[in-house]
């Protein structure tokens, strides 16, 4: 009996070490770092062939400073090189490409994905799957559209950054124009309009050669139809609420010029359905401090911010009838007209949504748009009046 009772007791002491090192995970799998070709950024074209060319931007990794911990810089100077390959598709180009590599390509670290023009215009829907389904490119990785081939974007000059990659990240991730993730992407083309914008690469300054995102790239469902502004791009980003870090110029007749930064704004959409008439008011409640007066106005004076609050209220609905009028005219519901019927008018909405593209041009718009200066800045009088 006494047996017995040792035994158990050993039993239920050794059953949990026991069941704790199964739970333990070995490391057969694991790949070294300095194993990877780490990208930075990826560039996908159309090849005079028809056929599909990849290019990766990989990060050089740097030589160890003799003495220290730090890396020092690589012979040459560069932080990146840039590899390229052709396929009849994306998954083909990269099996190719990694053939030629001495190290597994790691997309873990891509935050930048370039489409170039030509490819935009055929179609991105097979790239984009590609792109959703392998499991490391990241969701919150920028997704762009370049004049020309996106190669080339991957080798131009970054004074400020490391390499260009980081670059049109943080152009992005700054909202100064269109800033789209893989997963925003994928959000859009799933929507009832089916459309989508991406921001617009060119390259400038032939000197230096560097790039600067100019305008938006129109999306009708998964194929580019039209470039829009960079001007008529904030009217839409105030649309769409996504405005960041922007100052607004007011002009006042021949007075001189106001500086507004926004501080808050309010968008709603509001549908209405009168019979055959679809109507969609704009309505905006905006607020804004001034940063800048160049003009003979008093600001403490109620008339004078009246007068500018007005001019304010003039501007936006000119930079947002500007995007709305450039939606309909490519026929590409950007503004999301579609989902707002959508959502109040279900049964209305099913009837016209085989050709909404044809319907959005003929929905009228009606701008309801009020502006405040919340604050005049730490002087009121204009400093021309001194």
């Amino acid at each position: 009996m006494t047996q017995i009772l040792r035994t158990v007791k050993y039993i239920a002491l050794f059953t949990p070490a026991c069941l704790l090192l199964l739970l333990l995970t070995a490391c057969w799998d694991r790949v070294e770092t300095n194993d990877l070709a780490i990208i930075t950024a990826t560039g996908i074209d159309k090849a005079d062939d028809g056929q599909i060319e990849l290019s990766v931007q990989i990060f050089i990794p740097k030589a160890p400073v003799s003495g220290s911990e730090g890396m020092g810089p690589t012979s040459n100077g560069r932080t990146t090189m840039v590899m390229s390959h052709k396929g009849v598709s994306l998954a083909d180009a990269l099996s190719k490409l990694q053939a030629e590599l001495s190290r597994k390509v790691f997309w873990g670290l891509c935050k930048v994905f370039i489409f170039g023009e030509e490819i935009a215009v055929d179609g991105i829907q097979d790239h984009l799957d590609f792109l959703l389904r392998h499991p490391e490119p990241r969701e919150r990785a920028f997704i762009f559209v370049s004049n020309g081939k996106a190669k080339k974007y991957l080798k131009l000059n970054a004074d400020l950054e490391r390499y260009s990659a980081e670059y049109v990240r943080e152009i992005a991730s700054k909202r100064h124009g269109m800033g789209v993730s893989l997963k925003d992407l994928d959000e859009m083309l799933s929507n009832e309009d089916r459309s989508a914008v991406l921001p617009y690469l060119k390259e400038v300054n032939e000197s230096k050669k560097f790039m600067k995102v100019i305008g938006t790239a129109m999306f009708k469902k998964d194929q580019m139809i039209g470039i829009i502004s960079e001007a008529t791009t904030r009217g839409l980003l105030w649309l769409r609420n996504e405005i960041e870090d922007y100052t607004t110029i007011v002009q006042l007749d021949n007075q001189g010029e106001v500086a507004i930064f926004p501080v808050k704004t309010d968008i709603k959409l509001i549908p209405e359905i009168k019979g055959n008439d679809w109507k969609m008011i704009v309505k905006i409640n905006a607020e804004g401090s001034i940063v800048q007066n160049t003009t003979y106005l008093n600001l403490s004076n109620q008339a004078s911010l009246e007068k500018i609050e007005k001019a304010f209220q003039e501007k936006l609905q000119k930079r947002i009838g500007s995007a709305i009028e450039e939606s309909k005219k490519l026929q590409v519901d950007v503004v999301h007209f579609g989902k707002e019927f959508h959502r109040k008018y279900p049964k209305q909405w099913k009837k016209v949504e085989p050709r909404w593209e044809e319907k959005f041009p003929e929905v009228k718009v009606e701008y309801i748009i009020k502006t405040n200066i919340k604050r005049e800045g730490y002087i009121n009088r204009p400093v021309k009046e001194r």
